[in-house]
């Protein structure tokens, strides 16, 4: 950048009128910044890029076009973005004329085709002194401050006091950011400014109840039994969902110890005058209990936070606690109740739920081969292991309400929780401003038949070049048990 001061003449009749001036000499100071030159690079943080919609080089989600690093930040649990600012020419220009750098960030509005102000992001001012042993600068931006999802411009300024000798004197200084400007997409220069992508990821849905599946009381029943050497027994009413069996105050395990089709309980072994079974479930309920049995018949997983991937039962090595996994997220406020080999555990002694993870159960003791491990909660859905109706809606929310119709939910249902086939699929779009979505299928089958079904959310963002950026996940799968053949009642 070059600033001049203003000419001013230097003889005797200087500032004298109406005089005839023949020979005038001029003079001015000349003051050169060169602006210090940088890339942003992949050294710590990851690098943003040039723009090139033209281009067929870079990431494969779109086509800008990026020198080594990725320009796209799907955004999950960050809090902040990292970005790195390397100067590779002209950083002599910092000392020499005291310059500080900084920087702003500006969205893409594509109602008018360009970057537009006021940027959504503006930096402090940087001194040199703080990353000139390396000669860069990293700049962590809070994800708040952009108002996600968008396409982003960053343009760096330099302030510096001005180098001519008197408004040197008179402490006054040059704002490059006064001479802002752009050759395309209103405010971008190719050979100065940089550009990311930065989008929140496809949040996953959570089950909310809904009366579909839900008789009109709510009673929480147990029944209790005298065998007299039977292998089997009846529950005297019709339950939903989830139900305890115990035996002696052992909780037996379900297809283990015994199996069932709808009221008819089979023991695996004849019980013996003297036993006491009891049967613990809801009837005539607008909640049902859910339940997940666990056989530990090999070593545990063991691995960090957050690595269990499909493990039930699993060994953290980061807090050297054992944990145990619903297949249902639980209902929240409400009891979680454990057993292990058939005795009952202290909650908040000898477990407790996490705080991060619902569907997690963090254990005070060990777990070993043999272990058989039984869960009981109630759910977040209502639409889970006993199906009474033959047309149970499904309700789910995500916590941030979508900006744009650019995405669509899709409820799955399957025979297998691989879901390799679909037994039946419904799509919903996107709501702006909408959390709370429902869908509904029609169920038929035998008493016993067992259903699988979760939401898969596709978020599909649109570039300024037109290009998708595809985003996807999953709900929790959820089992549903076909309780009575009246469903199939016409």
């Amino acid at each position: 950048m070059r600033y001049q001061e203003p000419i001013y003449s230097q003889n005797e009749n200087s500032g004298v009128r109406n005089k005839d001036i023949l020979n005038v000499n001029m003079s001015s100071d000349i003051c050169i910044f060169d602006s210090p030159l940088f890339i942003m690079s992949g050294t710590s943080g990851i690098s943003a890029s040039k723009i090139n919609c033209t281009g067929s080089s870079g990431i494969s989600a779109s086509k800008i076009n990026c020198t080594g690093s990725t320009t796209q930040y799907i955004i999950s649990t960050a809090t902040t973005i990292p970005l790195t600012f390397n100067f590779t020419a002209n950083t002599s220009s910092f000392t020499a004329n005291s310059a500080t750098f900084k920087f702003e960030i500006y969205k893409y509005d594509s109602s008018v085709s360009g970057f537009t102000l006021p940027p959504v992001y503006k930096s402090d001012p940087i001194e040199y002194p703080t990353f000139s042993a390396t000669n860069y600068t990293l700049q962590t931006i809070l994800v708040s401050n952009l108002n996600l999802d968008g396409d982003y411009l960053i343009k760096g300024y330099y302030e510096y006091p001005i180098c001519t000798e008197f408004l040197n004197k008179l402490g006054k200084t040059v704002d490059t950011l006064t001479y802002r400007s752009g050759k395309t997409y209103g405010l971008y220069n190719s050979e100065l400014d940089y550009y990311f992508l930065a989008i929140k990821s496809a949040e996953k849905p959570i089950f909310l109840k809904n009366s579909s599946n839900t008789p009109a009381a709510n009673q929480l029943f147990q029944q209790v039994l005298l065998p007299q050497g039977e292998s089997t027994i009846i529950i005297t009413n019709t339950y939903a969902g989830f139900f305890i069996l115990t035996l002696n105050g052992l909780v037996l395990a379900p297809n283990l110890d015994y199996t069932y089709t709808g009221n008819i309980v089979t023991l695996s072994a004849a019980t013996v005058t003297g036993d006491v079974l009891t049967v613990i479930y809801t009837t005539d309920g607008g909640n049902t209990i859910a339940g997940d049995n666990i056989n530990i018949e090999s070593p545990i997983v063991s691995g960090i936070t957050d690595a269990q991937g499909i493990n039930t039962a699993y060994f953290n090595t980061t807090t050297g606690k054992y944990e145990i996994y619903s297949s249902v997220e639980p209902a929240n406020g409400g009891s979680i109740i454990i057993m292990i080999n058939g005795v009952t555990l202290a909650n908040g002694l000898d477990y407790y739920q996490s705080i991060s993870n619902p569907n997690r159960i963090i254990l005070e003791g060990n777990l070993m081969v043999g272990d058989i491990i039984t869960i009981a909660y109630f759910p977040v859905t209502t639409v889970v292991n006993g199906l009474i109706t033959n047309s149970p809606s499904i309700t789910w929310k995500i916590d941030a309400a979508p900006q744009k119709t650019n995405g669509i939910f899709t409820l799955q249902v399957s025979t297998g929780t691989s879901f390799s086939s679909f037994y039946t699929t419904g799509t919903t779009d996107y709501v702006v401003g909408q959390t709370i979505y429902q869908d509904s299928f029609v169920a038929s089958g035998t008493a016993g038949t067992t259903l699988y079904y979760r939401v898969k959310n596709s978020k599909n963002y649109v570039d300024l070049c037109g290009n998708i950026v595809n985003s996807t996940t999953y709900s929790d799968t959820i089992p549903i048990v076909i309780l009575t053949n009246s469903i199939n009642s016409y």
